[in-house]
Parts: C-alpha cells; structure tokens; sequence
C-alpha cells in the first residue's frame, strides 16, 4: 500500500468504535494483504479497559497484530489514515 511504511503514525479502531494513534512496526507487503499491518497502540489508560481485545501495559501501551486497513474507519480491529483537523 501507497504510503505506509514502518514508523508512520495511523489511528486504530477500538472496540467500541474510538479511534487511537498508532505507530505502525510492520508492514505486510503482499497482493492479499493490502493494507495489513502490524501497530502498537496508544491507549488513553484504564478509560479504554473493556474497549481492547487483548492487554494493555501499565504505560497503557499494546500490540494489534494483522490490522487491516478500512479507509471509512468504522470497523474494529483496522486501521485507517488519519483525518485533517
């Protein structure tokens, strides 16, 4: 995909369908996975408990494996780029 590449910064759909910033660490770069990427998400702490699959650390802090991109950023799980103030 056009643009991404390790080290930009994206926003991830939560559970409850809020974006957060991420850092994006892997990019998979085959026809199949267009937009598929590897993140580490910025959580806004405990506020988000209950609105990530998964763990977050105690610097509020984890992993979303495989996220794929969805450019009308609805969908959980995926990510998309990020809006124009």
């Amino acid at each position: 995909m056009e643009g991404l590449t390790e080290g930009r910064i994206v926003h991830y759909i939560l559970l409850n369908g809020e974006h957060r910033p991420a850092i994006v660490v892997r990019v998979f770069d085959s026809g199949r996975a267009y937009g598929l990427a590897n993140l580490v998400v910025f959580s806004d702490g405990s506020n988000d408990k209950g609105s990530v699959s998964g763990s977050v650390s105690e610097q509020g802090i984890f992993w979303a494996t495989s996220a794929h991109f969805d450019p009308e950023g609805k969908k959980h799980h995926t990510w998309h780029w990020i809006e124009k103030a």
